[in-house]
């Protein structure tokens, strides 16, 4: 790991920064550039100033080469299956203690790596609960070059020990929520859309989803910029004209982060590249403090 800033003197540790800077998922450059981005918008600061202690551990150490090609079937393979690997062992030590972990990616293809981490870590009482735009399970096909980041979900549901070992998830611990559209195929996954969502209200149906959860599990949160609307979220890798808007992103994170039963959360999709001002970075910077500080008992109340 690249040692970074150490926590503020005088306050107690309780939210692992880590940075996941990479493209493997992708067709083209920007979201490697998001942890650099994020921590140059004041993301450390704010999160202090919210009433977190803080430990920012700098950014995972990437292999010397990874892969970049577009034959068919998996873009850049094996770069994601590396990336993966590398991943399983790193995002195991950031789980290991009790502390909350930020990851900042990086492409969302990099939740077969953390979700691997954390199935090994709390086995059967390992979740996930992704927020994203798109049911990100692609099969991959010979005919048709697909990165992975619109595979992630296959690989750890459908793969068969092909491309990585068996993952041991299964489709009743992972839910998805803010999807534009009702998947043709889920693969059993428990789907929200996005108009259930504004329908119900982000905050109730976050509570129903979290609810239905059991007790004793323990929760990683995948944040897909990409379920935001555009004009919330300008600087996504595919900017969206559906989705959230910023209001409604915030109470939906906060209402989830407030649950103590989230251990960790990945933001993913953000890229630094269509964010010439730095404007896109500060407000996504705010977005997860503010929904962070929900971590401190009592910092939010939301009314949507």
């Amino acid at each position: 790991m690249i040692p970074s800033s150490k926590a503020m003197e005088g306050l107690s540790i309780n939210v692992k920064v880590a940075g996941i800077p990479h493209f493997t998922g992708a067709y083209v450059s920007g979201t490697e550039l998001s942890p650099d981005a994020l921590r140059k918008a004041g993301l450390i600061g704010q999160l202090q100033q919210a009433g977190l202690g803080v430990e920012d551990i700098g950014n995972v150490r990437l292999p010397d080469y990874l892969p970049r090609h577009n034959i068919p079937p998996v873009r850049n393979w094996p770069a994601p299956r590396m990336l993966w690997d590398l991943l399983g062992k790193e995002a195991q030590n950031w789980f290991a203690s009790d502390e909350f972990v930020l990851m900042l990616g990086g492409d969302c293809g990099l939740i077969v790596g953390t979700a691997l981490a954390h199935q090994a870590r709390h086995k059967e009482k390992a979740f996930l609960l992704v927020i994203d735009g798109h049911l990100d399970a692609v099969v991959p096909s010979a005919s048709r070059c697909i990165g992975a980041a619109g595979m992630g979900l296959w690989f750890l549901l459908q793969d068969q020990g092909q491309w990585i070992e068996r993952s041991g998830w299964e489709a009743e611990r992972i839910r998805l929520v803010g999807c534009q559209q009702q998947p043709a195929e889920a693969y059993g996954i428990d789907v929200t859309t996005l108009e259930q969502l504004q329908k119900d209200g982000v905050v109730g149906s976050i509570a129903r989803i979290l609810q239905a959860i059991p007790s004793d599990a323990r929760i990683l949160v995948h944040f897909d910029v990409d379920v935001m609307h555009k004009e919330a979220m300008a600087a996504a890798y595919a900017p969206s004209e559906t989705g959230l808007s910023l209001q409604e992103a915030e109470a939906l994170l906060a209402a989830a982060l407030g649950d103590e039963r989230v251990v960790a959360m990945e933001v993913t999709e953000f890229s630094a590249l269509r964010d010439t001002t730095g404007e896109q970075a500060a407000r996504l910077v705010q977005l997860l403090a503010r929904a962070l500080a929900t971590r401190v008992k009592g910092s939010f109340s939301a009314t949507l």
